[in-house]
């Protein structure tokens, strides 16, 4: 059935994605066809059903870039999106894929930073400073204080005018994880030297490093293949801070990441001893585990740095959401996949390690029976749990205001 009640002036406004399959950008059918339509027949239903008349609506593309921008990033990956079209929502057709639109193309699109989001649909309803901002930018064209976001808690420890002098606690020590992911990536093709340059390690040190298998015919041996999370989790895992700087030290050196090692873990989410691969044994993974998962890895790296030409925004998003869902369908959970996504680009990606999940339930109040994170969780419930929990930490009562800040405070807040 469909609803055309009288369109009326809303309050309620989304932003939505053009694109099919990663790269088949719709907006002219839509612009022409006076329509916006869910690419999907199973994701999103409820939510296109929850569209009404009179609400106003935002063709939008998310993407990253690190240059050519109207401000200094000092290198670091800024969040970027792209508002090319606005109109008023005049009917829907209640299956959960179309909805009518009066449609204004906006040519040139127009940039807007930081305040982004990489769900598919969006809900953005005003009362707070940055969805107010937000909307006035897209539907009134209003331009962005963008020295305001640049300075605000979240994004000023990496784009403020003054860098505030903390101590060396996990905010300040993510250069060297994030470094080494950026090294372990061309091993993703090459991954006999890495293994080989581990067991050379282990070998070495006196430290276990946990390197060997378990085989189909009952045998042990030394691991023959690894996921860039294991590898990464080699230390951070529950062993001595002294072991741990050690074991980061070697795999540093054997990776030539030359930032330097943390002095202290403080704060880093790690695995339990019992649990510190993100595959199985070899007698019981399946031929593609591992794969899977450096290709979670590397779709992260790609979504998270700078995919500055448009035409890759949408690709990307798509790779990372079937590379999210695909690793879920192992035997990973929730929170393990969390955590090592905090781990590469911890500025980006939140940990759902269960102290962090208890400090963002019990104490910044957030409501996790919106993002299925028990079962089904999904790379769209990721996003919506990531930017619901970025208005919290720009909000003047929260005492934390960046993701790594989140960590850090659930896993001292018993010290």
């Amino acid at each position: 059935m469909i609803n055309t009640e009288t369109p009326r002036e809303s309050e309620v406004c989304w932003f939505v994605g053009a694109s099919y399959g990663g790269s088949v950008d719709q907006l002219p059918r839509f612009l022409a066809q006076g329509i916006w339509e869910n690419g999907y027949t199973d994701k999103h239903l409820e939510k296109v059903r929850s569209i009404r008349p009179g609400e106003r609506i935002a063709i939008k593309s998310s993407y990253v870039r690190k240059n050519d921008l109207p401000f200094d990033s000092r290198g670091e990956s800024v969040s970027v999106m792209a508002i090319k079209a606005i109109g008023v929502v005049t009917a829907n057709h209640g299956d959960g894929r179309r909805v009518d639109v009066e449609w204004t193309e906006i040519d040139p699109k127009r940039e807007w930073y930081f305040y982004t989001n990489r769900e598919t649909i969006w809900k953005v309803e005003p009362g707070e400073p940055f969805k107010d901002a937000l909307i006035d930018f897209a539907f009134n064209g209003t331009s962005q204080d963008i020295d305001r976001f640049r300075n605000s808690d979240f994004w000023r420890d990496r784009f403020g005018d003054e860098l505030v002098e903390e101590p060396e606690e996990w905010p300040r020590r993510v250069e060297f994880y994030e470094a080494v992911a950026d090294a372990l990536l061309p091993y993703r093709d090459n991954r006999a030297k890495l293994v080989a340059g581990l067991h050379e390690i282990d070998d070495r040190i006196n430290v276990a490093m946990n390197l060997e298998d378990r085989f189909a015919d009952g045998t042990t041996g030394p691991l023959t293949d690894i996921c860039p999370f294991t590898v990464i989790g080699l230390f951070n895992r529950g062993t001595t801070e002294e072991n741990r700087h050690l074991i980061a030290a070697e795999v540093a050196a054997l990776l030539g990441v030359t930032v330097p090692v943390p002095s202290s873990f403080v704060g880093v989410p790690q695995f339990n001893n019992q649990s510190s691969w993100l595959f199985r044994f070899a007698d019981s993974r399946g031929p593609d585990d591992i794969d899977t998962l450096w290709n979670l890895f590397a779709a992260v790296l790609a979504f998270t740095d700078d995919s500055a030409v448009e035409d890759d925004a949408e690709r990307l998003t798509e790779s990372v959401v079937e590379a999210f869902d695909s690793a879920r369908k192992l035997p990973v959970g929730a929170a393990q996949l969390g955590k090592v996504l905090h781990w590469v680009r911890p500025w980006q990606c939140i940990s759902l390690d269960l102290k962090t999940q208890s400090y963002l339930r019990n104490v910044l109040g957030m409501d996790f029976s919106r993002y299925n994170i028990s079962t089904g969780f999904t790379c769209e419930d990721y996003f919506q749990l990531g930017g619901d929990l970025i208005d919290i930490l720009e909000s003047e009562t929260s005492s934390v205001h960046s993701f790594p800040e989140v960590t850090l405070a659930a896993l001292t807040a018993d010290r």
